[in-house]
């Protein structure tokens, strides 16, 4: 599978992971991590997990979601 970033500059990149939001398969380049809270229900309310969780975004995603 290619990046799907790196089509429009004619270049064939392996992609290396895939975009959490849209499916867009994704090259090293192209792929951006963000940090995400894990939250999980305990009983009769929500308990959010002291690590965050890692998810992989395109850069469109990405600038969708910080605007």
């Amino acid at each position: 599978m290619n990046c799907y970033d790196c089509v429009p500059d004619h270049a064939t990149t392996a992609a290396v992971a895939i975009c959490r939001n849209c499916g867009a398969a994704l090259c090293h380049q192209h792929a951006q991590s963000a940090p995400q809270t894990v939250v999980r229900v305990q009983g009769v309310g929500q308990s959010t997990l002291p690590e965050m969780a890692r998810r992989i975004m395109c850069t469109i995603c990405r600038a969708a979601q910080s605007s």
